[in-house]
């Protein structure tokens, strides 16, 4: 379906792309599709993204409809960490694949959370800016306790009167910002309008998201802090492995500190600076210490543990509208906690 549009822009050298995403209350990315698409003309031309507008200059086009899709709402309990008016941070449990596909059409974190943007939530206290979670909680910065937010698994929780609900936006992929591997546990932060997701969506981008990840590994790590680095690309002869390359690929860093040595093995605090595809797993695999039970690039993986022993453990972001840090903490996982304990010096 398509709605046709004509603008006037009353703007002088403003890219033509940012003048479109304000004029029609669009993401930036949204309003590149359509010049892409063919979907926006000046004088029977498409523009290039990066075109100046100018006062007089007339711009017409169409706003097209996505075709809606069959991906449906599913009831599957979640942890929510932290939510308010604009995003809401889940704690992504094992064995849940986050974006549908071919082979994972229910059943995903996608159809969970359709799910959950369906019903009313608890309004964020206003007064909360800053948070600093302890084991899935939230606090102020000024010690102060926060209020968990809306937590599935609690029994008879009613919404607060007059609670409501932020537009839905991409059917297929409602605000998801990131992803985690099918085994990795941890925070994942889903934005609930588009604005929301394309700032979330430009901290990842810019690398000012920190993310820190929890790791059980293989073997005795010497050092006790190192950096990882190097470039990486899919795996010339397993196509379902990446891999550091020689040529091609896409930079990436790692750094990683020790919390505790085990029998055997070492317990790591992880920082990626960069969100390449099994970029833990392949870096720690490099140095000849992979991740506990991670069967693709460790060769005791299948003996150590059920699932790779990674967990997401902390996420601080910039909140997109208030502008204050947030950070948002996952509690370690109860598999973690038992290998560790079995394995402890």
């Amino acid at each position: 379906m398509e709605r046709k549009f004509r603008l006037l822009p009353d703007k002088d050298n403003a890219r033509i792309d940012m003048y479109l995403a304000e004029a029609l209350s669009l993401t930036r990315a949204k309003a590149q599709g359509l010049i892409a698409g063919g979907h926006v003309r000046i004088l029977n031309k498409v523009p290039k993204p990066s075109m100046k507008v100018k006062p007089g200059m007339e711009i017409e086009g169409e706003l097209v409809t996505e075709e809606p899709t069959s991906l449906s709402p599913e009831n599957i309990p979640l942890t929510i960490l932290y939510e308010d008016d604009y995003l809401l941070a889940v704690n992504k449990p094992v064995d849940m694949v986050v974006h549908p596909s071919c082979g994972h059409r229910s059943g995903t974190l996608v159809n969970a959370i359709l799910s959950h943007l369906e019903r009313p939530f608890i309004p964020a206290d206003p007064r909360i800016d800053s948070h600093e979670p302890a084991r899935g909680n939230l606090s102020s910065e000024h010690g102060e306790p926060g209020t968990r937010l809306r937590v599935r698994e609690a029994p008879g929780a009613l919404p607060l009167e007059g609670a409501t609900r932020a537009p839905l936006i991409d059917n297929q992929r409602p605000g998801i910002v990131h992803r985690l591997d099918k085994d990795t546990t941890g925070v994942i932060l889903v934005a609930k309008d588009p604005k929301t997701q394309e700032a979330l969506s430009a901290q990842f981008h810019d690398r000012k998201v920190e993310k820190i990840y929890r790791a059980v590994v293989e073997g005795s790590v010497k050092k006790e802090e190192d950096v990882i680095e190097g470039s990486m690309g899919r795996h010339p002869t397993l196509r379902k492995k990446m891999a550091l390359v020689a040529k091609g690929g896409r930079y990436s860093m790692t750094r990683f500190k020790v919390i505790r040595r085990l029998q055997g093995f070492t317990y790591l605090e992880v920082y990626p600076k960069t969100g390449r595809t099994h970029q833990i797993r392949v870096h720690m695999a490099s140095i000849g210490h992979p991740i506990v039970g991670d069967d693709l690039y460790g060769k005791k993986a299948k003996r150590l543990a059920a699932r790779p022993l990674l967990h997401a453990y902390k996420i601080l972001i910039e909140h997109p509208v208030r502008k204050a840090p947030l950070r948002v903490e996952a509690p370690i996982p109860q598999d973690f906690e038992e290998f560790i304990d079995a394995h402890a010096l």
